[in-house]
């Protein structure tokens, strides 16, 4: 099935639009997770990064050989590694403070790493801008119809979700989503505040501070 769409696209530059959840901006690891010396905490196998050239260069974070085999390197000892010229005598803070800039630290997720692999780029959404966001129209659609014909049993509830999603594909609702965004865009490129573009698509009350969220209790579940 992707080979069309591969064909089409070969000579384009692909990005793609992320939802902003703790899921998909997940870090493979962080600084922090490493320790000083040899044989102490390591999170993971090996660090992979992009090196200056768009290569991938990956570091593994274990001796394969010699005396410490099997042991895990630490900072130290992956800052040779890295060409990052640090003292033994550091302490473990400035040790993690001066690796932090090197491109194998830098905060990438998970999913960031994988798109630079295949050369795409990954932009993720602000936090809680719905209107920059099409798939949470597409989940608030289908909540709207579940809620407007739900009788409050299980059975009912998963026959209503496939439902929920033709009628938002009848009614052509990602139109409507497509233009919002494409539209908020433009209000933000000119200048516009978060609350002034909440205004063109929603009420005049809307706040762009946000209070709470909604949600259901565990005693509203039973």
């Amino acid at each position: 099935m992707l080979l069309p769409f591969k064909e089409a696209f070969k000579d384009h530059i692909v990005g793609i639009i992320v939802d902003n959840a703790k899921t998909h901006s997940a870090k493979t690891y962080s600084i922090n997770d490493f320790s000083k010396s040899i044989g102490t905490k390591c999170p993971i196998d090996s660090i992979e990064y992009i090196n200056d050239n768009g290569q991938l260069v990956s570091v593994p974070c274990y001796f394969s050989k010699g005396q410490c085999k099997g042991l895990s390197k630490g900072l130290v000892e992956l800052a040779k590694d890295l060409k990052v010229n640090i003292s033994p005598s550091m302490k473990l803070s400035e040790i993690r403070t001066r690796l932090s800039t090197h491109s194998a630290f830098q905060n990438i997720s998970k999913l960031e790493l994988l798109a630079q692999k295949y050369h795409v780029k990954v932009i993720f959404c602000p936090k809680f801008h719905c209107e920059l966001n099409s798939i949470e129209g597409l989940w608030c659609d289908m909540k709207r119809y579940i809620r407007a014909h739900s009788d409050q049993t299980f059975p009912t509830m998963l026959s209503l979700i496939p439902k929920s999603r033709v009628s938002f594909e009848e009614r052509k609702i990602q139109m409507k989503h497509f233009r919002r965004f494409w539209r908020s865009l433009t209000a933000y490129s000119q200048g516009q505040s978060y609350g002034e573009v909440l205004k063109l698509f929603f009420s005049q009350l809307c706040r762009s501070d946000i209070a709470s969220h909604r949600r259901i209790s565990n005693s509203k579940l039973s």
